[in-house]
């Protein structure tokens, strides 16, 4: 309890390597919560990096002022997490919805522009996300390019993110690519 207040503080203050300490310490026991919600170990494991990535990209003033009065940086990121699944399980439910209203011509020409963005991606995550696409286990493709599991879930997260940011307007399709 102790030590994440004090990387909690450190990170405030500017520190970033403190935040690293603190995924370390936090990572899997809020991987447990955010799994409890989506039941699906890979989708938690990138609500809580997404969650960290968030935290670091946030500038050093905006730490102080945002953050300053939390008390405990565990409940809040518990609370963060539980708020970042149950938005999960919403978009996935809306968004299920609306594929279902779609007709299979429209996915199919959809496809390729979504492929195509992929093009604006680094090489890199386009060939990991290809991988994935093509049904390779996170494992498999880690082996494949001799990087660790967790990098590739990394890659694949912020892909993913890209991707959204890119093509607000064919996310659908996408996420639609990424279960089928």
């Amino acid at each position: 309890m102790f030590k994440t207040q004090k990387y909690w503080t450190l990170f405030l203050r500017g520190d970033d390597r403190a935040l690293g300490d603190l995924y370390h310490v936090l990572f899997e026991p809020l991987v447990f919560v955010a799994f409890h919600r989506v039941k699906n170990m890979e989708v938690a494991r990138d609500i809580v990096s997404e969650l960290f990535v968030t935290l670091l990209a946030t500038s050093t003033e905006l730490r102080k002022t945002k953050w300053q009065n939390v008390e405990s940086i565990q409940a809040y990121l518990t609370t963060s997490v539980k708020h970042k699944a149950i938005d999960f399980i919403r978009a996935e439910k809306s968004h299920f919805d609306i594929l279902a209203q779609l007709p299979e011509k429209q996915l199919m020409e959809n496809n390729d522009d979504v492929l195509d963005g992929l093009h604006a991606l680094a090489s890199k995550e386009t060939e990991l996300f290809q991988l994935h696409l093509d049904g390779y286990s996170n494992m498999e493709i880690a082996k494949q390019n001799m990087i660790s599991e967790k990098t590739v879930r990394n890659k694949l997260s912020m892909t993913r993110q890209k991707m959204a940011l890119m093509y607000k307007s064919l996310l659908t399709i996408a996420l639609w690519m990424i279960v089928h």
